[in-house]
């Protein structure tokens, strides 16, 4: 293991040649409250569970942050000898150093994504509703399909009145029916980045149908007097999946698109594997492939992938879900493919994913209203900030239809300092 000097560091995370694992080990509940641009959280605590997860490829350049002692740098250094990493550095001077510097600094959970999803509202000409607004068309007679696109666990717990549940990723498939074509639409979340993901769904699959999202979600309902929905059933399993209508759907906007498939048997356990988890239908799980939900993986994505050029090939029994969630992670600047058919066993164990605590604003979902517009303004707060490090475009644009070719945003940020 080699200590790198700020300058060195910088150097190599600007490099957009090299592939990059940006890695915090520090405790989660110190982390989400400053860190360094980029970095992921691989606790000290869970690394030897966590690395491979988030690290598939050996020859990736690790760089890490947060080492508290010599301690911990030899018990990271016999874990990563032991999975055979190739090249690893320890930041010389730690956070100490890099504030000293006035290097990118930022705090918050899934930062990096609810960033993403700032820039997608401001380059996709959004329309929002209002929750006083919205109150107003719920005591008249409309024709509005009202989509919470969160998971069906988080719907169940709490969602709006006359909400149905239908998670961003099968949105395409959901809402491709004749029923449902005849609909407008209002997507929400319990905050922002699902619902504008989901509303920018609804363009990138060509809905045309009026469309809106619901400013501020659930949070937003609350903070301006009125009452959420408890104990929902989701009924996302009563949807009928016409299979050849949704191959057909998602081989027109992967040509849209122009993102990269492939039908080749993947046998490689030095990319990452996702397995879309469907809510509509329990599809066999296949060895070796991280199953997760669509939306989640795009609205907490550093909880999944940490490095920056490897590949992430995405496998769905429902193409278009497959189809969205490599146009997000690509817009995202991350090399992902659609991983078509041939998604075959791999020799890779996966520790089950459980929902990380909530130390950022804890009760924002809990009714404390200043918690929400303490989040919201959070959330506002993140592209002025990125603006601040002088860099003016992160991320492709909304609008942008080819993503042939993509660059994650670590080495746009550096490339400024």
């Amino acid at each position: 293991m080699q200590y790198l000097e700020i300058e060195q560091a910088i150097k190599l995370l600007k490099n957009n040649k090299k592939n990059i694992s940006f890695l915090d080990i520090r405790e989660r509940k110190q982390y989400v409250y400053g860190f360094a641009f980029g970095s992921v959280n691989c606790p000290f605590s869970k690394f030897k569970y966590l690395i491979k997860e988030l690290v598939p490829d050996l020859n990736t350049n690790l760089i890490l942050i947060g080492v508290k002692n010599n301690n911990q740098t030899n018990q990271i250094q016999k874990i990563l000898t032991k999975f055979r990493y190739c090249r690893s550095y320890i930041i010389k001077g730690d956070y100490k150093n890099w504030k000293k510097h006035k290097l990118p600094l930022w705090a918050g959970e899934y930062t990096f994504s609810k960033a993403f999803g700032e820039w997608i509202e401001i380059t996709s000409n959004i329309k929002n509703l209002y929750a006083k607004e919205l109150n107003k068309i719920h005591k008249k007679n409309h024709n509005y399909l009202q989509i919470d696109a969160r998971p069906k666990k988080e719907f169940e717990k709490f969602s709006l009145p006359q909400s149905v549940q239908c998670s961003g990723g099968e949105l395409p498939c959901y809402i491709n029916n004749k029923e449902n074509l005849k609909k407008n639409y209002i997507v929400h979340c319990a905050g922002r980045t699902r619902s504008i993901i989901a509303y920018q769904t609804l363009k990138d699959f060509d809905f045309e149908n009026k469309k809106y999202v619901l400013n501020g979600g659930t949070q937003n309902w609350v903070l301006n007097g009125y009452d959420r929905k408890f104990k929902n059933k989701s009924k996302i399993k009563s949807t009928k999946i016409n299979y050849k209508d949704d191959l057909k759907l998602a081989n027109s906007v992967a040509k849209k698109f122009n993102i990269p498939s492939t039908q080749i048997e993947s046998k490689q356990a030095n990319s990452y594997n996702f397995q879309i988890n469907s809510e509509i239908k329990n599809f066999k799980k296949i060895p070796g492939w991280k199953r997760v939900n669509a939306t989640t993986l795009i609205q907490s994505t550093d909880k999944f992938i940490s490095s920056t050029n490897t590949k992430v090939l995405i496998f769905s029994h429902i193409p278009s879900s497959a189809v969205f969630t490599v146009i997000w992670l690509r817009r995202m600047g991350y090399q992902a493919i659609w991983q078509k058919r041939n998604a075959r066993n791999i020799k890779k164990n996966y520790k089950s994913t459980k929902p990380d605590p909530t130390y950022f604003f804890p009760r924002r979902h809990l009714g404390s209203k200043s918690d929400s517009k303490g989040y919201l303004n959070w959330e506002h707060s993140l592209i002025p900030t990125i603006k601040k490090w002088g860099c003016k475009n992160p991320w492709l644009s909304a609008n942008q239809e080819d993503l042939s070719k993509v660059k994650h945003s670590i080495y746009k940020i550096y490339k400024n300092f």
